[in-house]
């Protein structure tokens, strides 16, 4: 199945980090197969072709039921300050029918060979097969699904839960490709998001410059080919190999909410530590230094004003005006400085460090 449409195709890296999101999983069920509820994690639609096969019983809550569900399974499994919700996705297996009487809505459907499930975000499931059957499935994702989207994104980040793409990148791509389309609707859709992005990025770049972090440079300037890094190490065979960076996100995650970094982050060059900007702020408020930190980022602060108010611009009719995008907070006079910009080689970054830094 292909996902033609879907917003997440603008995001283009590489099929190993998409395995399980843009990549259809071919699932094999047997008599009595059963999967306990759960959701997508970045709480995706996704849709289930049933190629060939026995039926398979679906049971679904509807993602309006959350905080109702959170509380219920909270009561039954006696979780002690654990979230319901949190448990519930722990692999945990509890009765639809005892859900039912706890006033949860529970539907139920069956499906049947060359029929089509289609699951709507947040919305819980699990499902029965009723014999050996072989079916596909697909995530996708509309520019509907980007609030939703944006904050499922931050509580992961608040749980240190690893996200399989960057949501900051997903939203810069799409305003990116729709303005030139200039698709209002898409652009409305995603203009608030942008502004939130914007203000959150530029308070905390220079709440870390107020706080003493006055080294940065830009890194990498194109997502694919040799951008940012100035371009591969030599091999033996004297051909250009690419650098390790460029294929592996594991090297932009913040090692203390595993957040994936995209606008900018933090790195401490001597330990080869990434943080976000974020957890950078609490280390050097602990650490009461900001000694071996540099600021790296992507775009500096007036493109990322100048991208927004653009989207804003655009959204706001023809005649350009953009107050409603623009925050109505002063400009400080003083923002992240911009010493030497030069390119440095992510590849510095080792992704050794990951585990490393976890296991600290």
């Amino acid at each position: 199945m292909q996902e033609h449409g879907s917003i997440l195709l603008y995001d283009n890296k590489s099929e190993k980090e998409y395995r399980g999101v843009t990549i259809p999983w071919l699932n094999i069920g047997m008599v009595f197969s059963t999967s306990c509820w759960s959701r997508d994690q970045n709480h995706l639609p996704y849709i289930d072709y049933l190629h060939t096969g026995a039926d398979c019983v679906w049971y679904c809550i509807p993602a309006a039921e959350e905080k109702k569900l959170d509380k219920v399974v909270h009561t039954l499994l006696q979780a002690n300050g654990t979230p319901g919700l949190e448990m519930l996705e722990s692999n945990v297996m509890i009765s639809p029918e005892v859900l039912s009487k706890e006033g949860i809505k529970v539907h139920r459907t069956v499906q049947q060979s060359g029929q089509f499930v289609v699951c709507f975000p947040g919305s819980f499931v699990s499902k029965v097969c009723c014999g050996y059957n072989v079916s596909e499935t697909v995530h996708f994702a509309t520019t509907q699904w980007t609030s939703m989207g944006f904050k499922t994104a931050k509580e992961m980040k608040r749980r240190h839960i690893p996200k399989p793409f960057s949501m900051e990148k997903l939203l810069y791509q799409i305003a990116t490709a729709e303005a030139k389309k200039e698709n209002e609707s898409a652009l409305s859709t995603i203009s608030a998001l942008l502004g939130e992005l914007r203000d959150t990025e530029v308070r905390q770049r220079r709440q870390l410059y107020d706080a003493g972090l006055h080294s940065s440079a830009r890194y990498g300037s194109h997502d694919s080919g040799g951008g940012g890094g100035g371009g591969g190490s030599s091999g033996l065979d004297g051909k250009k190999k690419p650098r390790k960076w460029q294929l592996e996100t594991s090297e932009r995650r913040c090692q203390i909410c595993q957040h994936l970094c995209y606008l900018s982050m933090v790195v401490q060059e001597n330990e080869n530590v990434v943080f976000c900007l974020e957890c950078a702020l609490r280390h050097v408020e602990k650490q009461k230094s900001c000694r071996g930190l540099k600021l790296m980022y992507r775009y500096d602060e007036e493109q990322i004003i100048s991208l927004v108010n653009q989207i804003c611009g655009k959204v706001s009719g023809k005649n350009g005006t953009i107050e409603n995008c623009i925050s109505s907070k002063p400009t400080p006079k003083r923002g992240p400085r911009k010493r030497a910009t030069v390119e440095v080689p992510s590849s510095r970054l080792s992704s050794s460090s990951s585990s490393k830094s976890a296991s600290s």
